[in-house]
């Protein structure tokens, strides 16, 4: 209970750091040429949108009755992570998969049509066990296959900054790809362009009018967003790609607000889909009454955590969305994430949980900020496997995973050092001034799958 209480309260803490910090990382040049496989159809965007209004939720609508009276009707399954790797690995060529990782208020979406995948943004920094584990679960990374592009919607770090870390990761990636309409960061520094400068390649810039393909499974990610360069938010250049495939078709808004959704309404695009990726973690400014039922989708996705995000999943975008037939279902409900399947038509959801925590009690017992030193202590009865776990620093929006083969035996401490620390540690973390030492700043313990083990703060 002690530790549950003493989690949530850093947690909370946590929540406002990240509100506050400052996010990025340096690019590093390179001379490449950018992907090749995309089709561009110059089109004009038209000069005057209307904003549409989203219908009220209504007396009736409560928070999330919709869901609950949803929920009571059918229940979802669960599967575990062993059942999506059988499932993937010896997948029915002819259906197509997409997987919502749980990365709380964030996105990152795997996308696999055949024996062909792609990454749709990549989520924090911090969620990089989720993340990667879903990657091993989907078949990425195994065999040495890889993925065959990365999509980011827009510059939010909710949705790339993950990418730093995925661009140092063993894992092979043709092609890099971001909307071509972005504000508020130079070119140069886009977390894209980063990205694919630390592995020697360049990044394709997407609007409306193109098209990527995905390999020869006749699957085609048609580019409908953006159209325009709106200068208020980000979150209204996001990319908005529809699947199109033989089993049926994926709408994946990003974090499309209102004004960028008006545009494409009038745009008079076929929008039906099967499966539609709800937009901004299906908060309040989004998703229209019109916008719902021309989608008309099966299965609407939601990635996003009310805690995180409170207020998120927005009752009115629930019940547009469940008035316009669609069946609501949300990442944090789930494990690791939630598998879609599309086919022949028809799209069904599965939550996947979470795999078993091999970490075992381990705790962090100190952070000390004038040395910069992380101390970990295992209090239980046999030895703690860490690889694969990681520390994460909220302050500083940085990730050091354990090295392969690190376990800490019962009763054992162990110490992480940086290049700032003068005393003794036991394994380095390769950067400097990592605890923050005049502000406050959480550190956490996460293992292999993502799961918060335990956090504390610097002291201050």
């Amino acid at each position: 209970m002690a530790r549950a209480m003493r989690l949530a309260a850093l947690l909370m803490l946590a929540a406002l750091l990240m509100a506050s910090c400052g996010r990025g990382a340096a690019p590093v040049p390179a001379d490449t040429e950018p992907p090749s496989e995309v089709q561009r159809a110059d089109t004009e965007p038209p000069s005057e949108v209307p904003l549409a209004e989203p219908e009220p939720a209504g007396e009736a609508d409560s928070p999330f009755a919709a869901l609950m009276e949803q929920e009571t009707e059918d229940e979802m399954a669960m599967i575990t992570p062993r059942e999506l790797a059988e499932r993937v690995k010896g997948q029915d060529p002819d259906a197509v998969y997409l997987f919502a990782v749980n990365v709380g208020k964030g996105d990152a979406l795997i996308l696999k049509v055949g024996t062909h995948a792609c990454l749709i943004d990549a989520g924090k920094p911090w969620a990089m066990g989720s993340v990667s584990r879903a990657l091993d679960c989907m078949g990425v990374g195994a065999l040495g296959a890889g993925l065959d592009a990365v999509f980011v919607t827009h510059t939010d770090d909710d949705h790339t900054g993950g990418l730093e870390w995925l661009a140092a990761k063993a894992l092979p990636v043709d092609g890099w790809y971001a909307s071509g309409r972005f504000i508020d960061v130079k070119e140069s520094k886009h977390p894209a362009v980063v990205a694919a400068e630390a592995r020697g390649q360049s990044v394709g810039w997407l609007e409306r009018g193109d098209a990527v393909t995905l390999g020869d499974t006749g699957a085609v990610l048609k580019v409908l967003a953006p159209a325009s360069l709106f200068e208020d938010k980000d979150d209204n250049n996001s990319l908005v790609m529809m699947l199109q495939s033989g089993q049926g078709r994926m709408l994946l808004t990003g974090d499309m607000e209102l004004p960028e959704e008006a545009e494409l309404m009038a745009q008079g695009d076929d929008l039906s889909c099967a499966v539609l990726k709800v937009a901004n973690h299906g908060d309040d400014d989004t998703t229209g009454a019109d916008f719902a039922l021309a989608a008309g989708a099966q299965i609407a996705l939601i990635s996003t955590d009310s805690a995180q995000k409170i207020g998120t999943p927005d009752p009115g975008v629930v019940s547009r969305l469940a008035r316009a037939g669609s069946r609501v279902v949300v990442t944090q409900d789930s494990g690791l994430g939630i598998l879609v399947t599309l086919k022949a038509g028809v799209a069904t959801a599965e939550y996947v949980s979470l795999g078993e925590d091999a970490a075992g009690d381990v705790y962090i017992a100190g952070v000390d900020a004038g040395d910069d030193r992380i101390a970990l202590v295992n209090r239980g009865e046999g030895p703690a496997a860490l690889e694969g776990c990681y520390l994460y620093s909220d302050r500083g929006d940085e990730l050091f995973a354990f090295p392969a083969g690190t376990t800490l035996a019962p009763g054992a401490t162990l110490t992480v050092g940086t290049l700032s620390t003068e005393g003794d540690c036991d394994l380095l973390w390769n950067d400097k001034k990592v605890v923050h030492r005049k502000k406050t700043d959480v550190i956490s313990l996460y293992d292999s799958w993502g799961r918060l083990l335990d956090c504390m703060d610097n002291g201050l």
